[in-house]
């Protein structure tokens, strides 16, 4: 053991002595009791250094022999009882009575079983009940990601260590069999349990790592659309009504299209699968053949509401920029975990602005995700975006906002001081020179600063390898205005010893002449001469936030009613408003203030914002005086009883989903109005007496609360039985 000792270091990973190139895999899963899966596996090796043993990754799986056929030809078997495992390192050693010698090859083959019992995880199995005999049945389905690939089979289960793959699955004769690839041959065969089953055998893959296997099979029924130059198809469960995927059938060509153009890359797999699974772990980017959760895949429009409709379409484009940010490229490491998570957030922004600009996805990140990232980070607990992982079960934790919302803003940032094309350009020489292989963040740094002749790196590094973010305090006399960077804490005022990092920020200052975009304040202090009307972090594109007088902070109030702030500039203001206030920078009646001034706002996003403050001010303020929390809804009330009488909640037909959303936003948001009140009323009764259109899909949930709040006794009965009724066929639905 102290070779093992020497040659992993601190870091729990294999040897650097040996590099798989390829795996043959063979699978036969349980449909019948649905516990157990048989398996083998051969994995042709190449020895990179002078070895006598030969480790790789194993967990939960039952290894039944082992066989080493060496460079001379010669098969050997080795004893189960002589292999050597850690399972805390999920790991096992294979002692060999020779060495090994640098630039051999050789082939382990491995027959093993394991189990599908583990939930949403490995090699698992998904119940469901047939429509035709009410009996319950199984689909199998995996999950690798990140290191569950060990528990499926055999392997070197590391990002970097990619090899090709030749896969084999053997399924019943009526079952449908789903790999990365499209299939090579179908053949009858034996089972183990002597049954008549088949063995459907897909063509080998390109170079790819281990997490994004994967295997799919049960009765699966499909639709298909032939409007990508390769097979797009979605695949569904028999007791679910596959039409529902025809969100995703329309919206997955056209985004696979818009991708091959932004990264000048062509989707390289011959095929491409979505796959609804019940209980899948959300969804998972495994090349050529993305598990989804069912309720994601599958919308009904006409009984999904418009928020979670968006959230189908943009859970799925994200998806689909992993193809290229993750797969075709992959991170080193799993510190590098934002090189695929951040990037495929940003991808998936940028190309709504092609697919449907009408959706303001940059806006709906400005007020939730982007939000959430610097919620995040101004706790002592945060982490940087880079952060150093050892052990597997350290990695779940870095799947964040850090890793996905501040790594996105981080991104957006960097584009904008590149210039979104100049930016784009790096990323295609980024791409084109990792395509199938690794990358590390130092290589995006070094192609974006290739393309733009900017010292990328030296303008980024700090964001990543560091926790926080700083805000800039803005002090004005006549004319200018001293700005000052301290790091900011959501706790407080930062000590000292927490605030030696100067940000390189671009102030992006906003004025009647536009943005100016050479200003920056990389020391602790500058003074800047002012214009009347001026903005900091224009758009609300830098990661940090700004702290403005009061007096400023009404100008610029009105300034956004007289059309000078953009949308996200509008939702930066009220955000950072509010966030200065609740670390004790300034006061919450500023923010109340300020927040009086947009009551004739008519954008989504900036009401979304405007109400998210009002909740966490009411929140902080739970156990005042009764006199206070009356006042505090009272404010509320009179500052949506305008957009609530203009917007009503009637939706129509064919109104936009940002409009329906708009509606329910402002219903749920105004249930202390008498008119509200009555017509949540007037809706339920119609509901519980069995109308089911009585309620619109939109503001169902907030009907309910309503009538809950403010009902009777007859009205709170029927409403918790009806809630009730409706949560069981929505979780049996979906």
């Amino acid at each position: 053991m102290a070779e093992l000792s020497t040659l992993l270091g601190e870091r729990e990973i294999l040897p650097k002595t040996l590099k798989p190139l390829h795996y043959d895999l063979r699978f036969e899963p349980d449909f019948e009791e649905g516990q157990e899966f048989q398996g083998c596996v051969n994995i042709e090796i190449q020895v990179l250094a002078v070895t006598s043993i030969i480790m790789l990754n194993v967990s939960a799986l039952k290894i039944l022999a082992t066989f080493i056929t060496l460079p001379d030809g010669k098969t050997i078997s080795i004893d189960t009882a002589h292999l050597l495992f850690d399972e805390s390192k999920e790991q096992v050693i294979i002692p060999l009575n020779e060495e090994l010698k640098q630039g051999e090859k050789v082939i382990l083959k491995q027959n093993f079983t394991g189990s599908h019992l583990h939930p949403s995880e490995g090699f698992f199995r998904a119940p469901y009940i047939s429509p035709l005999s009410s009996v319950q049945k199984w689909m199998v389905a995996t999950q690798m990601e990140p290191t569950a690939a060990r528990k499926v089979f055999p392997c070197f289960d590391e990002p970097a260590l990619k090899a090709t793959f030749s896969v084999t699955l053997i399924v019943d004769p009526h079952l449908t069999a789903l790999g990365n690839m499209d299939v090579c041959s179908e053949i009858a065969v034996k089972g183990t349990n002597g049954k008549e089953k088949k063995a459907v055998t897909f063509n080998k893959s390109p170079l790819m790592s281990t997490y994004i296997v994967c295997l799919c099979a049960g009765e699966l029924r499909y639709i298909e659309t032939t409007a990508f130059r390769v097979p797009v198809r979605v695949y569904a469960l028999p007791d679910k009504n596959i039409e529902h995927g025809r969100l995703a059938l329309e919206l997955t060509p056209r985004t696979l299209q818009v991708f091959e153009k932004i990264f000048a890359e062509p989707y390289p797999l011959p095929k491409m699968d979505l796959i609804a699974v019940p209980g899948a772990p959300g969804a998972t980017e495994n090349w050529g053949l993305i598990v989804f959760l069912e309720s994601i895949l599958l919308v009904d429009k006409e009984e999904t509401s418009a928020e979670a409709y968006r959230w189908a379409g943009s859970v799925l484009v994200h998806e689909l920029a992993h193809q290229w940010f993750g797969n075709l490229v992959t991170m080193d490491f799993w510190e590098g975990l934002w090189l695929k998570e951040a990037f495929a957030d940003w991808a998936e922004l940028h190309a709504w602005e092609t697919l449907d600009p009408e959706w303001q996805m940059w806006e709906n990140f400005a007020s939730g995700a982007y939000q959430e990232g610097l919620i995040l980070d101004a706790n002592r607990q945060s982490h940087q975006i880079e952060v150093p992982v050892n052990k597997p079960s350290e990695i779940g934790q870095i799947f964040d906002a850090i890793s996905y919302c501040k790594g996105c803003a981080i991104i957006r940032m960097m584009a904008g001081l590149l210039g979104v094309d100049v930016f784009v350009k790096g990323v295609q020489v980024y791409l084109k020179r990792h395509a199938y292989g690794n990358a590390k963040t130092g290589d995006l740094w070094k192609a974006l600063s290739e393309v733009s002749g900017k010292d990328v790196a030296g303008m980024m590094e700090t964001w990543t390898r560091h926790v926080g973010y700083p805000v800039v305090d803005v002090d004005e006399t006549a004319g200018s205005a001293v700005l000052t960077q301290h790091r900011f804490l959501a706790g407080g005022k930062a000590e000292e010893e927490e605030d030696t990092v100067l940000y390189p920020l671009a102030l992006q200052l906003r004025s009647r002449d536009g943005i100016d975009t050479d200003i920056t304040l990389h020391e602790r202090t500058r003074t800047l001469t002012i214009p009347e009307f001026f903005k900091l972090n224009a758009d609300h594109t830098g990661f940090y936030r700004v702290a403005y007088s009061p007096a400023r902070l009404e100008i610029l109030a009105q300034n956004a009613k007289a059309g000078l702030l953009s949308i996200n500039d509008r939702i930066g203001l009220i955000a950072d408003a509010l966030a200065v206030a609740q670390s004790g920078r300034s006061k919450t009646s500023t923010v109340l203030a300020l927040l009086q001034t947009f009551n004739e706002e008519n954008n989504f996003f900036v009401w979304k914002m405007i109400l998210s403050a009002l909740e966490s001010i009411q929140q902080a303020w739970a156990f005042e005086s009764e006199a206070v929390l009356a006042s505090l809804k009272l404010f509320k009330s009179h500052l949506v009883s305008k957009i609530l009488k203009n917007k009503g909640w009637e939706f129509k037909k064919d109104e936009s989903l940002l409009e329906q959303m708009f509606k329910a936003l402002i219903f749920s948001h105004g249930r202390d109005d008498a008119e509200v009140q009555n017509a949540a009323k007037e809706m339920f009764e119609k509901f519980a007496g069995g109308d089911d259109k009585a309620i619109n899909i939109n503001i169902r949930g907030a009907v309910f609360e309503i009538v809950l709040e403010h009902g009777g006794e007859k009205e709170v009965g029927l409403s918790r039985y009806s809630l009730h009724q409706w949560v069981s066929e929505f979780v049996t639905q979906y």
